[in-house]
């Protein structure tokens, strides 16, 4: 199998203090990985440090090898912004609170329009909401493009933060999630595997690095653990858990 991320001796320190310390792994294509690790060992600051995002103030070392761009630590700000616009990326925190009348159809189509050049129309983004999200049982959506995601739940922002990534760029080479489970009700994080199982049925070459302290997922492939000395991969097999109900073969809820 091809690399698609080979992360070695990475270390991030800010004001002499050390957040993660020789981390090495590797990711290969159809590779889902779980990053599993202890509260506050640095997991997040990990995949921030991938995506080279909020690195004021933070000394970096070591390399982040992309099969695609190189070496991320050394890219242009322009070879930045291609790696980071042609990698499917879903951070911890939702933050529509602020933005008024923003709506769906303008974060979808921000996020697709980065990845493809093309900007969706509001038929466009209906039309993928309906590929990706099931309809509630009186056949309504759980939001439309015209929705503002400023009045959505913690739940709502959260799924549309991921479909707005996944959705638009499923044929990523590279896919990140960071806790994609947060504040999501047992429809929705059902909702949120299937959405990830899907994109990994229909871009099986893809390499997939995600946290997640909740093990529903069926598709996990491997478990590497984050601690203070670095990462270790995890021998015994993932066991996915039963207490979203039972999937089918497929790995569908």
């Amino acid at each position: 199998m091809n690399s698609v991320l080979n992360v070695r001796d990475l270390t991030v320190t800010i004001d002499q203090k050390v957040l993660i310390e020789n981390v090495s792994f590797n990711i290969n294509e159809g590779e889902a990985v779980l990053l599993s690790g202890a509260n506050g060992i640095g997991k997040s600051t990990l995949l921030k440090a991938i995506m080279r995002l909020e690195t004021d103030g933070k000394d970096i070392t070591g390399q982040i090898i992309s099969h695609k761009f190189g070496d991320v630590l050394s890219l242009t700000n322009e070879e930045l912004q291609k790696f980071r616009s042609q990698t499917a990326y879903i951070q911890q925190r939702d933050d529509y609170a602020e933005m008024g009348n923003v709506q769906v159809r303008d974060i979808i189509s921000e996020n697709g329009e980065a990845f493809s050049g093309k900007r969706l129309s509001f038929s466009e983004v209906n039309e993928l909401i309906d590929e990706w999200i099931p309809r509630r049982s009186d056949n309504s959506r759980v939001f439309d493009a015209k929705s503002r995601p400023a009045k959505f739940s913690g739940g709502e922002q959260r799924l549309l933060s991921v479909l707005s990534v996944i959705a638009s760029r499923y044929n990523s080479e590279l896919i990140i999630i960071d806790e994609p489970l947060n504040n999501l009700d047992f429809v929705n994080a059902r909702n949120i595997s299937n959405l990830i199982n899907k994109v990994l049925k229909k871009n099986p070459k893809a390499a997939m690095l995600m946290i997640s302290h909740c093990r529903i997922f069926p598709f996990i492939t491997r478990e590497i653990r984050l601690s203070s000395t670095g990462i270790e991969e995890v021998p015994e097999p993932y066991v996915c858990h039963s207490c979203f109900g039972i999937h089918d073969e497929e790995g569908f809820y």
